[in-house]
């Protein structure tokens, strides 16, 4: 196997600039000579816009396999990882057997957001048709997670082998749209889907930004959740940075605080009140609603010409718990017991005005009760429904 030692990035054509791995396996980087002149910094506060080799700092081996944070963002996550490993077993690799930069050129063309690297290991994939039912996907899914074998690796490889998070999904476009449509992992119970659907309904009410959502439905569960791609708009690609690349941040561990979110709002927007707002509004519903995996990779910034730096839409927004009981990032200095007063603190702190602050509060404090009203009629009083609806009941005197 041609084993890569150097990667080119481009961005809409352009080339960014070039990766290359240490002699300790870290990964360098260097803009272009045309990037400099004609881009923007694709991560402000590591790699500022000048004809500098950048490296980065030992810890990058442990948090993203050496990579600055906004390369690592390319990289798949749980579940496209375990797909790709997959994948190179077929091809006889193992998984010790390539490095951060080779998954990198696995990546390619077809990672998300809108760096593509070259030379890529794979061709272009194309998520327009499958040829397979989605019950008949979430099967073959359930086989690869529990290590058994699958008759469609390749497909699953091709339609989710770039993706983030933990939940398996795939990626589709239809009508020049392009889709995320995620399947239960082996723990979740079936509302799985449904259930992040009504969040979704729920956070919009809320007046939360997020892109268009559906329910697909199914036969053996409640539904699949599928949601629009933020990152993709009329088949071009936009460039995209998560909180955890920005910070260099371990997204896997509490390492945050709200209040540094708003600070990075405020500093990339250039304090643009209608981004403050919504990461306001995102806080808010966070805690009312009990969604505690809020970790730096589940919040980005877009960037374009027209207009810079922007606040992503919401995403991966759904009741969720931590195995330390806690949410993953803090409300003025708690992971618990967060008051209607802390939410204010933090919201006032950030320039925002107590009145806007309060009006929230409440607006989403009654909004959120909508969740278990439209969730009881729907599914059967699983163990873990009991415990959504008890969580609900408490947060409603927020």
């Amino acid at each position: 196997m041609r084993v890569n030692k150097t990667l080119d990035v481009y961005y809409h054509g352009m080339q960014v600039g070039t990766l290359a791995e240490t002699p300790d396996k870290r990964i360098a980087f260097q803009y272009s000579s045309e990037w400099q002149k004609n881009g923007f910094s694709i991560s402000p506060f590591s790699l500022p816009l000048r004809n500098d080799v950048f490296v980065p700092n030992e810890r990058s081996l442990e948090r993203f396999g050496g990579l600055f944070g906004v390369f690592a963002d390319s990289l798949p996550d749980s579940w496209g990882q375990l797909l790709l490993d997959r994948h190179l077993e077929t091809l006889g690799i193992t998984r010790s057997g390539i490095s951060t930069l080779e998954r990198l050129a696995y990546v390619g063309k077809n990672g998300m957001g809108a760096l593509e690297y070259l030379p890529s290991k794979e061709s272009d994939f194309d998520f327009k048709g499958i040829g397979l039912d989605f019950d008949t996907i979430a099967k073959e899914c359930e086989n690869i997670l529990s290590s058994k074998e699958s008759n469609q690796l390749d497909i699953l490889f091709k339609m989710g082998g770039s993706s983030g998070g933990t939940r398996p999904k795939i990626l589709i476009s239809e009508n020049n749209r392009d889709w995320i449509i995620k399947f239960p992992s082996k723990s979740d119970p079936e509302i799985s889907g449904k259930r992040e659907f009504d969040y979704s309904l729920c956070a919009k009410g809320c007046g939360i930004s997020m892109t268009e959502t559906e329910l697909i439905p199914s036969t053996v569960c409640e539904g699949y959740f599928k949601t629009e791609r933020f990152e993709r708009r009329d088949g071009e690609k936009i460039f995209t940075i998560t909180f955890a690349a920005l910070l260099e941040a371990d997204f896997r561990a509490p390492s945050c605080d709200y209040e540094t979110f708003f600070k990075l709002t405020k500093a990339l927007t250039k304090d643009a009140i209608y981004d403050k707002e919504q990461m306001y509004r995102i806080m808010c519903f966070n805690i009312a609603a009990h969604n505690r995996d809020d970790h730096t990779k589940n919040f980005s910034f877009t960037h374009s010409d027209l207009n810079g730096w922007k606040l992503a839409p919401a995403y991966d927004i759904t009741y969720s718990d931590t195995y330390w009981g806690e949410h993953t990032t803090s409300v003025n200095g708690k992971g618990k017991d967060i008051t209607k007063e802390d939410l204010i603190k933090v919201g006032c702190d950030a320039g925002l005005t107590e009145k806007f602050c309060l009006d929230c509060l409440e607006e989403i404090e009654e909004k959120v009760k909508m969740l278990d009203n439209y969730l009881k009629p729907n599914h059967r009083k699983t163990k873990e429904h009991i415990h959504f609806k008890e969580r609900i009941s408490e947060i409603n005197g927020l």
